[in-house]
């Protein structure tokens, strides 16, 4: 066993360039193999040398007519050098020979999406996400959704991360995505029952339980609200948006002293923010606690002085001192 294989492979990549040179120069006596030629393309690509890695992915292609792998590395190249056209008439060689390439699909789609075409990009994956299975169908779901995010149809957007979360309950980044776009879409409701199901399966999932949380606060259910914040804080004791958002239900049920309690928590796990300390202050402008409602808006003014409204709240403390 090489001891060194770092050093191997740049020895074996001299030797490749070497061949793909001399190649270049018409020595006809030199060969590489269909991985090597891969290899080339890659290092040129990492180099960011992408005439040579186009040069090199157009004579590999000439001598293995039939990878597929080469033509879609030629693709990926042309899309860099926003030849988007030009990619799309090689990605339909690359189909010709293996339509079951995530990867042909998702080269596709950037270079639609580069022409500007998003409703020719959203029927490519409308209609590939039918061909694959597991991560690589979750995949296309992604891209798809991206698409529909771009040409502004966020209801599609939302029914994408709910098919994924159909298939993989406790992927995190459907998870973090579909609490914005619940709220965005106003889809509470659906958020509702789509994580109530995810935590009959998955009952410690913090996630789950904060999106519960959030959906039921976006319908203005603050107490169920603050019950799924504390199950998610419970799982996760720094999950400082769970504290954040508790924050904000206990001040609409004008639970101030709660509310201190908790957005307190935020600034113990998180970076000092002028809304924190806002928010701190009003509830105790709203428990007539003057003196600490004004520090904690001096606090917020120091982090935000060009926020005038917080020189306003602190004059206000001391007028109503009396």
């Amino acid at each position: 066993m090489d001891k060194y294989p770092y050093r191997q492979d740049k020895e074996e990549m001299k030797e490749l360039l070497r061949n793909f040179e001399n190649l270049k120069n018409g020595r006809s006596h030199s060969f590489i193999e269909e991985d090597g030629f891969e290899r080339i393309v890659d290092y040129f690509d990492e180099k960011e040398q992408y005439a040579q890695a186009l040069e090199a992915a157009e004579m590999a292609v000439e001598q293995f007519s039939f990878s597929s792998q080469l033509l879609l590395k030629k693709a990926a190249i042309l899309l860099t050098l926003r030849r988007y056209e030009d990619a799309l008439i090689v990605l339909d060689k690359s189909n010709v020979l293996d339509a079951s390439d995530i990867n042909l699909y998702i080269l596709q789609t950037d270079a639609y999406l580069a022409l500007d075409m998003q409703q020719k990009a959203a029927s490519l994956l409308e209609e590939a996400i039918h061909k694959f299975e597991g991560e690589e169908r979750i995949e296309l779901l992604f891209e798809l959704a991206d698409v529909y995010d771009d040409y502004e149809d966020f209801e599609k957007v939302f029914d994408c991360l709910k098919i994924i979360l159909g298939q993989d309950p406790v992927n995190e980044e459907a998870l973090y995505k579909i609490c914005f776009w619940t709220d965005f879409t106003g889809r509470n409701e659906e958020g509702i029952q789509i994580h109530k199901e995810i935590l009959e399966e998955y009952p410690y999932n913090e996630l789950a339980w904060f999106n519960l949380g959030a959906a039921y606060q976006g319908l203005k259910l603050y107490e169920k609200a603050i019950d799924a914040y504390l199950y998610a804080v419970a799982i996760n004791e720094k999950f400082d948006y769970a504290y954040r958002n508790m924050g904000d239900a206990y001040i609409r049920l004008r639970n101030y002293k709660d509310a201190i309690d908790v957005l307190e928590k935020v600034l113990e796990l998180t970076r000092p923010e002028a809304v924190i300390y806002e928010a701190i202050g009003h509830c105790y402008d709203k428990q007539q606690n003057f003196a600490q409602a004004r520090f904690n808006y001096k606090k917020a003014s120091h982090l935000s002085p060009e926020e005038g409204s917080l020189h306003f709240k602190i004059a206000s403390t001391y007028m109503n001192e009396g």
